[in-house]
């Protein structure tokens, strides 16, 4: 029997699923020898070497603000994915793979001849905010506007959509690891300690928030002091990660008003009489909906597993070929394509 597989090729995370089951969920990096380039660890393995690898290793993200950025590691990357998760067969998977709205061309065909390379055959491309309305299960086929919101770690995906096409799309490379780097910044300059990547990922997972929240949470987090050079444990509350988040869900929001901004004022009259779906793993940081209702003016809706809403959608498109024919995205009967959660 055939086998398709649905790509959620990311910044940070990707993910593979094939019916209705995630087959490989994994940190996109590599740790890579760095005088060969060849890869010696993927996933979790890489991730959790980050900051801590010897002199002749290195760590490579292949995939930088939704685009690939080191083809090669990219490659070898899904092709160490696919396999881990589907085996060898005699009959190569159909695969489709989830790309920012804003991609060229000549990206958009450099993914898929690194799915291709990888044992893919048949493989397209959609656009990420596409995938998203399809896996949230958003009306879009009718003349009424629908604005959908993929919040990634690398890029927000932005797109109208009306009468099964996108209206007007914008992809911004803000996501959820520019408010990890915020966090960075903000510790050094307060506190005058150094914090790395995956403490500040901690943090926003563990007390982040992009409103304040009613009662005050106060943890201990390890860092490295900037005068003395040794390493000290100090407190953070979350009113500090929320001072310095708030700056970058406030970009996230220009980007989507940037995108209002252009768009016709009757599909915008349809947005606010709906709502905006957001989804995205960015969509899931503690007071998002609320700063996005707050900013906007309009409801907000996130599904709870928002980080998966693209997968499940870009496996809907690919249960029908012929949806992807035109660039248009045609559809025909939207609850046909929904996969069941």
């Amino acid at each position: 029997m055939p086998i398709d597989i649905a790509i959620d090729f990311g910044t940070s995370k990707t993910i593979l699923l094939c019916g209705n089951k995630i087959m490989l969920e994994q940190p996109t990096v590599a740790t890579v020898d760095s005088e060969t380039w060849e890869p010696v660890h993927f996933g979790d393995k890489a991730r959790d070497m980050i900051g801590r690898l010897p002199e002749h290793l290195e760590s490579v993200f292949p995939i930088q603000r939704g685009m690939i950025a080191d083809y090669d590691v990219a490659e070898q990357m899904l092709t160490e994915y696919m396999t881990n998760s589907l085996g060898k067969h005699l009959i190569k998977p159909r695969v489709i793979i989830a790309m920012p709205s804003g991609a060229t061309s000549i990206q958009r065909r450099s993914l898929e001849n690194a799915a291709e390379v990888a044992g893919g055959r048949r493989v397209q491309v959609i656009d990420s905010a596409v995938a998203a309305a399809l896996g949230m299960g958003v009306e879009f086929t009718e003349p009424m506007g629908r604005m959908v919101v993929d919040i990634g770690a690398g890029v927000t995906d932005i797109a109208v959509l009306s009468a099964g096409g996108i209206v007007q799309c914008d992809s911004a490379p803000i996501g959820s690891l520019d408010f990890d780097e915020a966090i960075i910044k903000y510790v050094k300059k307060e506190f005058n300690i150094l914090i790395g990547n995956l403490t500040a990922e901690e943090l926003k997972k563990q007390i982040g928030s992009v409103v304040p929240r009613n009662e005050e949470v106060i943890i201990k987090a390890k860092g490295r002091n900037l005068f003395s050079g040794l390493p000290e444990l100090f407190d953070i509350s979350s009113t500090d990660i929320y001072l310095a988040m708030k700056d970058t869900a406030d970009m996230i929001v220009a980007a989507i008003n940037n995108v209002i901004e252009k768009t016709p004022p009757d599909i915008i009259a349809d947005i606010m009489a709906d709502r905006i779906h957001v989804t995205g793993g960015g969509a899931l940081i503690n007071g998002m909906a609320e700063r996005l209702s707050e900013k906007l003016n309009t409801e907000i809706h996130i599904r709870s597993d928002a980080q998966y809403s693209v997968v499940k959608g870009a496996q809907a498109a690919l249960k029908h070929p012929k949806l992807l024919k035109n660039i248009d995205y045609q559809l025909r009967n939207i609850q046909d394509l929904i996969v069941d959660t």
